[in-house]
């Protein structure tokens, strides 16, 4: 087996400070990670200037784990906008290439790719971002190459610690020990046909793949539900059109959610979820959890 050296350099000695990751010679990919107070720390670091991918980190104020994914021709020119417009995040994560084989077209790709992941895993909150990027059209040769490049940079997110790109091992780990309870809704009126896994120890709400929900939203559908509903149905490996409806191609988890907002998401409308969801045993939500 192959041995992976991966390099750190400290920039300010500290271990909780601003630093570099570097997988060697072979791998293009470097990661910079750098605390918001420490910005001025990088000022120098002249690959910060080029096309770049970059994630804010920081928390919503419940605590909900927050990023926001973009990409630049300049970091160090385009965070400072986000020091007076994002107060949200605390760390920033930015990859670049140590060739200088990253342009604008690729870039772009790669804030596809980084957008696209982190919604599949759920792991961390998007709003964000605003808008959910159309995958752009670049050369298959270079397709495949970001794609690889990507792979690096999700190497260096988890080694740094950080699950934004795929599930979290404590989320698995939840869902190996903990078994959820399961309720159905089939409502042949609206033609909506889902499942949901509820989780009572963390209180987890997992909309199961398969599940057939109500393509057209209504007005009355609370605000936060849409904007959840429109990020992933444009992601079509998430979202699969079939006339009126979207089938699911993967297990959705619902942030801070309730059965009402799962009951939303599928129907796309308001929904009281404590009675619109029931078991196998044809027992409503409200009358299993009390």
């Amino acid at each position: 087996m192959a041995i992976l050296t991966v390099y750190t350099k400290l920039l300010d000695k500290t271990l909780t400070g601003a630093r570099i990751i570097d997988m060697g010679s072979t791998r293009t990919c470097q990661l910079y990670v750098i605390p918001r107070e420490q910005l001025t720390l990088v000022s120098k670091e002249k690959l910060l200037h080029q096309y770049c991918f970059y994630v804010l980190l920081g928390q919503t104020i419940d605590g909900t784990p927050k990023a926001y994914i973009g990409q630049s021709n300049d970091f160090l020119h385009r965070v400072k906008d986000h020091q007076s417009k994002k107060d949200f995040w605390d760390t920033a994560l930015v990859f670049v290439s140590k060739a200088n084989e990253v342009y604008a077209s690729e870039v772009l790709f790669l804030e596809y790719l980084g957008i696209t992941k982190a919604l599949e895993a759920g792991t961390y909150s998007l709003d964000e971002n605003k808008q959910i990027p159309q995958k752009p059209s670049i050369a298959p040769d270079k397709e495949n190459d970001m794609e690889l490049f990507f792979d690096e940079i999700m190497f260096l997110t988890k080694f740094y610690g950080r699950d934004v790109f795929e599930p979290s091992e404590e989320s698995t780990q939840v869902e190996t020990h903990e078994q959820p309870h399961t309720f159905y809704m089939d409502a042949p009126k609206s033609g909506v046909k889902a499942a949901l896994d509820y989780y009572p120890t963390d209180n987890r709400y997992v909309i199961k793949a398969g599940s057939r929900i109500r393509g057209k939203a209504a007005k009355s559908i609370p605000a936060a539900i849409r904007k959840r509903r429109d990020e992933l149905i444009a992601i079509p490996s998430i979202m699969r059109p079939e006339g009126d409806f979207y089938i699911l191609g993967t297990d959705i988890e619902l942030l801070n959610a309730s059965p009402s907002a799962a009951a939303s998401f599928c129907t796309g409308t308001a929904m009281q979820g404590t009675t619109a969801w029931v078991d196998a045993e044809e027992k409503t939500f409200a009358s299993v959890f009390k």
